[in-house]
């Protein structure tokens, strides 16, 4: 990361790219960049993104209170980062 064009951005702005994942070792660089940020708080899953049983986790952004969804790779699924809300 370019911590000079990234100064004064919040968490959710960083980590804000709605994206998936390259396997396992990028899903959990991602879950410990999360579990690091003072951004991120747990917040209920409302409406799942899928009803196959995967691991999701909801986030609110303490600062914009924007909802993003984390859900577990389950391949060929390579996991999502998105924003609900």
């Amino acid at each position: 990361m370019n911590t000079n064009s990234e100064a004064g951005q919040r968490d959710c702005e960083k980590l804000g790219e709605p994206r998936s994942f390259s396997g396992w070792n990028d899903f959990d660089a991602f879950v410990a960049l999360i579990k690091a940020s003072d951004d991120f708080l747990p917040k209920p899953v409302i409406s799942p993104h899928s009803n196959v049983g995967l691991d999701e986790h909801w986030y609110q952004c303490s600062k914009c209170e924007g909802v993003w969804r984390l859900v577990e790779p389950d391949p060929p699924f390579a996991g999502l980062w998105e924003r609900v809300s």
